[in-house]
């Protein structure tokens, strides 16, 4: 099969709208509501591996223009985490050890556990406090690399997603709100 790049495209962004539509509304209004009520007064860490954590970074630095204070877990200058934190993760199977092992420690020192997977079911569903979940098997097949449920579908899912909920949460001031992003934008390039 030989895609061209119209092509390719194509299939990249249908595939990324069929897996995002199998998002719980539900589920996706609370997120957004924590972030934009719960989320401005506490401590955001962030953790993932591969590609989702790439994309969680993304997430995290918008998050930080927006004035959240974020921690990317493993930097030289994360502070600990603690009661009233919150670690938000982001797993396509649902089950990278790492991730689980870091959900563990959160817990212990009593910070909360909002979750993104891409597989229900997962044991990191079973572990966080606050889980959004894409459904693979709902959304068909993908012809893109693809294993447990994660893999390049849900990366570009997820990216869309945190961008839709950053987007959701300035709309109501959007001029304003890019205004003041703008502010606190890397100047050091």
């Amino acid at each position: 099969m030989n895609l061209s790049f119209d092509q390719a495209t194509e299939v990249v962004l249908k595939e990324a709208h069929a897996l995002l539509a199998t998002l719980d509304a539900d589920k996706v209004k609370k997120f957004i509501a924590h972030v934009e009520k719960d989320w401005p007064e506490k401590r955001l860490f962030f953790w993932a591996r591969g590609r989702s954590f790439l994309v969680l970074r993304g997430f995290a630095m918008r998050l930080m223009h927006m004035g959240y204070e974020v921690h990317i877990v493993g930097e030289v200058d994360c502070p600990a985490i603690g009661e009233g934190d919150v670690l938000i993760v982001a797993s396509g199977s649902g089950g990278t050890s790492s991730v689980l092992l870091m959900v563990e420690k959160a817990h212990q020192y009593g910070a909360e556990v909002v979750a993104i997977v891409g597989s229900p079911g997962s044991p990191l569903q079973e572990k966080a406090d606050e889980v959004v979940e894409f459904n693979p098997e709902k959304a068909g097949d993908s012809v893109q690399l693809y294993s447990n449920g994660g893999g390049t579908r849900f990366e570009h899912s997820l990216m869309l997603f945190f961008d839709s909920i950053v987007l959701s949460l300035v709309s109501p001031r959007r001029e304003e709100a890019y205004r003041e992003m703008m502010k606190r934008h890397a100047n050091l390039e």
